[in-house]
């Protein structure tokens, strides 16, 4: 694509040796870049793309985009905001294919994996083509790809949005996380419908404080972003939220008026059953997706849904015949050993995970958890508490620590643990150790990691997943 057609709609400051090159490849990366490509200079927490010019004109670049002024003998393009221009041109180089989708955004601090994967399952029912960007993976129909992040970087996202078009896509449900939001990476992007799920203590190491984390959330519902949107009116920020967006809104709760609502909830290990009025549609749920807060998680995808034009009997039958999300409380069950794994990896997610277990254990309730090497002192604490409220036996292990010495994280979290507990380093060990001490009505509860296979440590990727090992370990003779 021509430089001139690519740099559409990107606030330019001043360019050097101008020419309007037929550009063959964007990225940032500058070990990405390829005879006649463009490196775009992305400022990160660790890296300069500035001081990587020479290599990226070494490997072909034609195109420098930058916030500098730099001489380098190529094409330069010297811009305003270099995120929110790496996002207009990832837009323009794949063809603008984006406008032509019809696009979902679910945004919150929990429920964004279920609720967009309720959507799509939903949406399946009438069309097999659904694409979900999100935590758990990319889906295109049934083909699965793995995702690095929970929204990807725009360059990769266009790129997605441009092969899912490719492939048949219409409809595409995706997860907006708070950094993406921050850093631009959604600039440009308009979505038919937004789902606001709650907002709770989250990403203070990206954020700094919980007012900024709070602010980026709640400033993107805007109608530069969305065209509708729905929101939980029984959190906090969404009632703040639904009173001052300058976007139609729809609202769905359980405990205050809302145009979607939830009646007589019964919860258990293997049901969750409830009526729900779906903008004046009557449903009797009867689903395995178990969990007081999937009844939140239901309603807006069943909201969504039914503005998007869904019959009530087919977003019925799809919520009552979905299979359990991997990673979500998900419960395994052997002999008298019955072990749960859950994502929860936040002090919000902690209560409403353990809360809901809790009055079902007849025995014991162990839980094994650690917090990731970036988590901020406060957060772990935090856990560890709530932890401690709800167990009677705790296991530290291994998180995504990264760099992060194991021992300085254990030491956090057991500031107000008082409970039984024991540090194992080796996830699996750990798995191992508590399912060897369970008895008759004990109850295991596996936390934080859920359907994600990997572990970061020392800055490397090594595959790893809490589900394959209870899995393993369960189905193991002695």
């Amino acid at each position: 694509m021509r430089l001139k057609k690519i740099l559409k709609d990107v606030e330019i400051i001043s360019t050097k040796n101008f020419k309007n090159y037929n550009i063959k490849s964007i990225t940032h990366i500058s070990n990405d870049v390829i005879g006649g490509g463009m490196f775009i200079c992305i400022k990160g927490a660790n890296f300069d793309g500035n001081d990587y010019i020479d290599d990226a004109i070494s490997k072909g670049a034609k195109c420098i985009i930058t916030e500098t002024d730099v001489s380098c003998g190529v094409t330069v393009v010297v811009v305003k905001d270099i995120r929110k221009t790496m996002s207009i041109i990832a837009k323009n180089f794949y063809n603008r294919c984006v406008d032509s989708l019809k696009l979902v955004g679910i945004v919150g601090t929990s429920g964004k994996t279920t609720t967009s994967l309720i959507i799509g399952n939903i949406l399946s029912k009438i069309d097999n083509n659904i694409g979900i960007i999100g935590t758990n993976g990319i889906f295109i129909g049934n083909i699965k790809i793995s995702n690095k992040f929970t929204t990807p970087d725009p360059i990769d996202l266009h790129y997605i949005f441009y092969q899912m078009k490719s492939l048949g896509v219409k409809t595409i449900v995706m997860e907006v996380s708070a950094q993406a939001i921050s850093l631009k990476k959604l600039y440009g992007i308009k979505f038919d419908i937004c789902v606001f799920t709650n907002i709770t203590q989250e990403h203070l190491d990206f954020f700094d404080s919980m007012e900024k984390y709070v602010r980026c959330k709640m400033d993107f519902f805007d109608k530069q972003n969305m065209r509708e949107c729905v929101i939980n009116i029984d959190d906090f920020y969404g009632r703040e939220l639904a009173y001052k967006t300058n976007v139609p809104c729809i609202s769905y709760g359980v405990k205050s008026p809302a145009n979607s609502f939830a009646i007589d909830i019964q919860s258990g290990l293997q049901k969750l059953k409830f009526t729900a009025n779906i903008l004046d549609d009557i449903m009797l749920v009867d689903t395995s997706l178990i969990g007081d807060f999937n009844v939140y998680n239901l309603l807006a995808g069943m909201t969504v849904a039914k503005m998007l034009g869904v019959d009530a009997k087919d977003i019925l039958s799809s919520v009552n015949s979905m299979s359990q999300i991997p990673g979500r409380l998900n419960v395994f069950e052997k002999d008298d050993k019955t072990v749960i794994v859950d994502f929860a990896h936040t002090p919000d997610s902690f209560e409403k995970t353990l809360s809901f277990l809790r009055p079902f254990v007849l025995g014991k309730l162990y839980v094994i958890f650690g917090c990731v090497g970036y988590s901020d002192k406060q957060k772990r604490m935090d856990m560890g508490l709530i932890a401690n409220k709800y167990s009677d036996s705790i296991i530290l292990t291994t998180d995504n620590r990264d760099f992060v010495n194991f021992e300085d994280i254990c030491k956090d979290i057991k500031i107000e643990i008082t409970k039984e507990c024991t540090q194992i380093e080796d996830r699996k060990t750990a798995i191992k150790k508590a399912l060897s001490m369970l008895n008759c009505g004990d109850v295991l509860c596996v936390l934080g990691k859920g359907a994600e296979d990997f572990q970061k440590i020392n800055g490397k990727r090594c595959e790893y997943s809490d589900l394959d090992v209870v899995k393993e370990l369960l189905n193991k003779k002695d």
